[in-house]
This record gives C-alpha cells, sequence and structure tokens, in this order.
C-alpha cells in the first residue's frame, strides 16, 4: 500500500501465538509507480534507505530489481538534484558505492560521503572504484590506516589533515618556532599581517598556528607509518616492500556469483575476482567429465532461450568457486533484431551447503498446547473489540444509525459471536487432550437425556425424509457424569451425524447396557463410512451446511475429535465400528454391581 510514493511498512503475521514481521517494505515500494519528480526523490530516498542497509551476501533478485528502478529514478533527477539526495541517505552498501561510482562525478562524491563501510569492505571495494572516485576519498577524516595505505598504494596521498584539537588556544606561531618542513610552506604568508585578535564569529582554526599543528600532526603520522616497516634483516636480504602481497587476509568464498554469457553459452564476464576463473567457460554441456556441466533441465532451458530456475551446476576449477552450485537466470535478446544474446545468470551455493540448519529444539505437546492458548487469548482481544464496536452500531448508543449500517453491524456482531465461541471450543480440546481440564462427575439418568434428545433431532430429520430407528431401555440408566456433560458430548455426535445424513436414508440408535459401559450405537451416514478411522477424527474435515453446521462450525473431524475427548476425559470412549459409532457412559458407582450382570456376553468396547 502506498500513498504518493511514500511506502508505508511491513505486515503482521500471526502463527501459534508467535508474532511474526513479514518485511515487506521493498516489495511495496517497488510496486509504488512514482509520478513526477517530488514522488521520485521520495521513492529513491526509499530504496537507498532500504537497500543501503543489506549486506552483500544477502542481495537476491529482488534487490537487483531494485537497483534497475533506483536508475530509472536517478534518470528522472538532475544531476545535483540526484547527488543532493545520495549525500542525504546514510547507507552501508558496497554495492551501491560501486554503482553510483561508475556515474557522474557529483554522483560518486555524494555515495562516497554518506556511506558507512567497515574497514574490510574499503579495502576490497577501492582497486574496484575509478581513479576520480578514489579519489573523493581524500575528504574522509574517518578512514583507517589499512585504507590509507591502500589508497597510499594506488596513488592518493593528500588527504585531508586531520582537525585539531577542539580544546586547543590559539596562538600565534613564530617563525623559529616552525619546524624546517614547514617553513618552506609558511614563507608565501610572511607578507600577511597578522590580526592581533579574532573577530566573534571567526572559527578557532583560521589562524596560522592551528594551521602549523596541523601540519606537525599530520607529519608526525607520517612518521609513525614509516616507523611501522620491516626492520633490516640480518642475513643481508633486503626487506619486501611494503606491496600487497603482505598480510593479505584469506578472502572468504562467495555465496552467489552473477555473470553473463553469449549465444553460445561461453561466460564473458563473472561478478567474481579474478573474472579468469570462470570467463571463458561454457556452462550448459551435460558431460559430467566437463570441468563444468549442469543438469538436463538447464541445458534444455539453454537450447530452448527459457528462463533458468535453480538448474544444478557443477564447477571444477578454483576452491574459490569449485564444487555445487544453483543457477538462476533470464535470456537476453537485442533490442534491434530480437535475436538471442545469451543469458544473465545468478549462482548460488545450495543452502545445505551455504548453511547449516540449526538443530531441531524439542517441542513437548504440553508446549504446543501452551502456544496454542495463548494465540487463542491474542486473537480473542481484537475481536472482542470487533464484536463491541458493532454492537454500539447496532444499538445506535452514540445516536441514530441507518438501518442498513445496523444491519451490517449485527452480521458482523453475530460473525464475531460465532468466532469466539469457536475459540472457546478450540481452547477446551487443547485443555482436555494436555489433561489441563477434567470433566465434572456426577450422576444422570443417561436414558432420559437421550431420549430428549432423539426426540428433538427427529423432527430435522423426517423433513428430509430419513428413515429413524430408535431403541431406548424404558428403565433409567444412571451413569457417573454430569447432566450437561453427557447432553453436550452426546449432542455433538448426533449434530454431526443429522448434518452429514442425505435424503432418503436409514439411521439407527440404540441406547443399551453393556457389562462396563452404557453403550449408545449410531449410524454413520453414507458420506462418512466412506472416510477412514484418520479421516474421519481429522480437524480439518469439512463441517456439512444445513440446520447443524452451527455445531459442527470447526468441521465435523474437530467436533467428533472433541466429544471423544470429552467422553474419555470422564471415563468414556468413542470409537468407530465398521459403519456404526460407539459411545461408552462409565456407571454411577451405586448401579455398577447391578448393570455388571446385565449383559454378560456383550463386550462391544472390549480391545
Amino acid at each position: 500500500m502506498a500513498i504518493q510514493g511514500v511506502a508505508l511498512w511491513p505486515l503482521v503475521e500471526w502463527t501459534f501465538g508467535t508474532l511474526m514481521i513479514v518485511d515487506d517494505r521493498l516489495e511495496t515500494v517497488l510496486r509504488t509507480h512514482a509520478a513526477g519528480k517530488m514522488a521520485g526523490r521520495t521513492q529513491l530516498r526509499q530504496l537507498i534507505d532500504l537497500v543501503g542497509g543489506v549486506p552483500l551476501s544477502a542481495w537476491s533478485t529482488q534487490h537487483a530489481t531494485a537497483l534497475e528502478r533506483i536508475d530509472s529514478l536517478a534518470g528522472m533527477l538532475s544531476d545535483e538534484e540526484c547527488a543532493a539526495v545520495l549525500r542525504g541517505t546514510t547507507h552501508r552498501s558496497a554495492v551501491l558505492v560501486y554503482h553510483f561510482a561508475q556515474g557522474s562525478p557529483r554522483s560518486a562524491s555524494a555515495i562516497i560521503s554518506s556511506a558507512r563501510l567497515p574497514e574490510d569492505d574499503w579495502i576490497a571495494l577501492i582497486p574496484r572504484l575509478p581513479t576520480t572516485a578514489r579519489g573523493f576519498l581524500r575528504h574522509r577524516t574517518d578512514l583507517g590506516e589499512r585504507v590509507r595505505e591502500v589508497l597510499s598504494r594506488l596513488g592518493v596521498n593528500d588527504f585531508l589533515l586531520p582537525e585539531p584539537e577542539a580544546d586547543a588556544p590559539l596562538q600565534v606561531a613564530a617563525p623559529a618556532a616552525a619546524a624546517p618542513e614547514a617553513e618552506g610552506l609558511l614563507e608565501p604568508q610572511s607578507a600577511v599581517p597578522v590580526v592581533p585578535e579574532q573577530a566573534p564569529g571567526q572559527a578557532k582554526e583560521e589562524g596560522i598556528g592551528a594551521i602549523v599543528r596541523r601540519i606537525e600532526a599530520f607529519r608526525r603520522k607520517r612518521e609513525e607509518r614509516d616507523a611501522q616497516s620491516p626492520p633490516p634483516r640480518t642475513d643481508g636480504v633486503a626487506p619486501l616492500l611494503p606491496f600487497g602481497d603482505v598480510h593479505t587476509p584469506a578472502r572468504k568464498p562467495p555465496l552467489f556469483i552473477d555473470m553473463r554469457t553469449d549465444a553460445e553459452g561461453v561466460v564473458i564476464h563473472a561478478g567474481v575476482d579474478p573474472a579468469g576463473m570462470l570467463v571463458g567457460s561454457r556452462l550448459f554441456a551435460t558431460d559430467p567429465s566437463a570441468p563444468v556441466n549442469c543438469d538436463e533441465d538447464m541445458a534444455s532451458a539453454f537450447r530452448k532461450r527459457q528462463p533458468i530456475t535453480a538448474g544444478r551446476l557443477a564447477i571444477a576449477g578454483a576452491d574459490h568457486v569449485a564444487g555445487q552450485w544453483q543457477a538462476d537466470g533470464t535470456p537476453s535478446f537485442s533490442r534491434d533484431s530480437s535475436s538471442f544474446t545469451g543469458y544473465l545468470l545468478r549462482l548460488r551455493r545450495p543452502i545445505a551447503l551455504a548453511f547449516t540448519a540449526p538443530a531441531a529444539p524439542q517441542i513437548t505437546p504440553e508446549f504446543e498446547a501452551d502456544r496454542l492458548r495463548q494465540l487463542l487469548h491474542e486473537l480473542r482481544t481484537p475481536i472482542n473489540a470487533i464484536q463491541g464496536f458493532a454492537e454500539v452500531i447496532q444499538q445506535q448508543v452514540f445516536g441514530q444509525t441507518p438501518h442498513q449500517y445496523r444491519a451490517m453491524a449485527a452480521s458482523i456482531a453475530s460473525d464475531a459471536a460465532q468466532m469466539l465461541a469457536g475459540f472457546e471450543e478450540v481452547e477446551r480440546l487443547v485443555k482436555l487432550e494436555s489433561r489441563a481440564l477434567t470433566i465434572d462427575t456426577g450422576e444422570a439418568d443417561a436414558a432420559a437425556i437421550i431420549a430428549q434428545m432423539v426426540e428433538q433431532v427427529t423432527p430435522v430429520l423426517a423433513a428430509r425424509n430419513v428413515r429413524l430407528n430408535v431403541t431406548l431401555p424404558s428403565e433409567p440408566v444412571t451413569v457417573s457424569f454430569a447432566a450437561d456433560e453427557v447432553e453436550r458430548s452426546v449432542w455433538r455426535v448426533l449434530s454431526v451425524i443429522a448434518s452429514s445424513v442425505a435424503p432418503g436414508e436409514r439411521l439407527s440408535i440404540t441406547f443399551e447396557a453393556q457389562p462396563d459401559l452404557a453403550a449408545l450405537t449410531l449410524t454413520l451416514p453414507a458420506s462418512l463410512q466412506r472416510l477412514d478411522d484418520t479421516a474421519l477424527f481429522a480437524p480439518d474435515a469439512t463441517a456439512s451446511a444445513g440446520a447443524f453446521a452451527t455445531s459442527a462450525m470447526l468441521g465435523n473431524g474437530f467436533t467428533l475429535r472433541l466429544a471423544r475427548a470429552e467422553l474419555e476425559a470422564g471415563g468414556g470412549a468413542l470409537r468407530r465400528d465398521d459403519n456404526h459409532l460407539l459411545i461408552g457412559l462409565p456407571y454411577s458407582a451405586a448401579d455398577h454391581a447391578a448393570q455388571t450382570h446385565a449383559a454378560p456376553d456383550q463386550h462391544l468396547f472390549a480391545g
């Protein structure tokens, strides 16, 4: 989303209680069209700010696209306007320095003055800069000694003199106090009268004494550098000159290489130092014995002049580039004749080779349950707020509201209430499966409760021409479940069956006494009989539409899984037996002895 070329920043996602920041700022800016110079300057500043903080190893195709956009935006502005933007945006990107150093002197000076690079990056970058761009580094006073040595070897010696101490008093130095080297420098100024008192607005360093001190400081630093040169060797051999072969740090192998090929697949440019390690190589040979070979998919894409995605490339050569690579690239064509001119490629080390994945942390079920409860808590907060505001509008708390808006607010409040009810069901299941919640025990007549629920569901099924065969005992069956718990769990199962049954089907409901449990047997509808046990209780099963869709709003599988967890938490059971669902309810302590001998040959829940 953008307003007049100004991007609005990251999206926020939730995953299992963890706040994830999805940084899509660069993608957002690239999607925004800059209309006019003002929007162009704003977008250029944004892109410099976003790309300027990306390390070289993290550059991707998106950052290359951003660099192309930067070029087009810079073309919209004058040289001075572009330099002003570059000068006012501090960055840490060696890529930007190298890129703009190839352009106009103003842009090169601006990008170098705003760069804040580590010393190692300056040392690696300076030899690749144009001579003019190197000269702009003379005006920087924050360069380290190693960087100054590199510049000195490349012929840049006239650095900006260091600033004097801020607290040092200004004194006019007598000619005799000047060093011999400084006397010649001060001779042209001998005819200039010395002003005894400075004007209040003048800076302290305008005095001749300050200039002398700066010259002396420069001379001392030069002597210190000379003192660090190698001492004479005792064997009569002259010491090595301080060229680049002294204390050269070992280079890190690159994680990616940009290159260009010609129409024959021969590398004509490679972004690796030295480029000769790859220039001249043929990339698209499939022979495993070739020094550089690729897989068949990459070779086929080359023959068809198609883009290359995740091609496999093996290079046998210098250690710096040898090994397995992953290649991505696009074909390029001539603008004049539309003839194929080659490929623009980026090689990356495979992820398995470039990075070592950390060991997966041990996550316990209790930890997962706690994270899910935290997520539900975080989701309830905004939904509660939405529901509250919707009710305020629907009830016209702050004044009259059009009926259309009241109807919309009522619908929103209803949806929010259903979502909150669903969250409660999910949290209940999580607590039951993690043993953080227990079921209220008591005594209830299960036969009477089931008969009442069958009476409620019969008219709905009769309207769909569903034939229902019900067998219930005439005597009370007392179970050690609270009445509301029996009603809640059994109703969940009935709602799934009633919402899944097709018109004209036959169903049977049988409740009878077993030796250990009171057993309720229900016929599965044909749509559920086709599912295996795993799919039947899967939490992502889709709820059927109809009168009972609200009861199974999170899916039939989730509802059955929740009912099973509730029954098992109270000592009961829910399982599948071929084309039937069996619900077992434990007897109360008073009736257990009597019911044990009621049906000695029936053991539906055995095993």
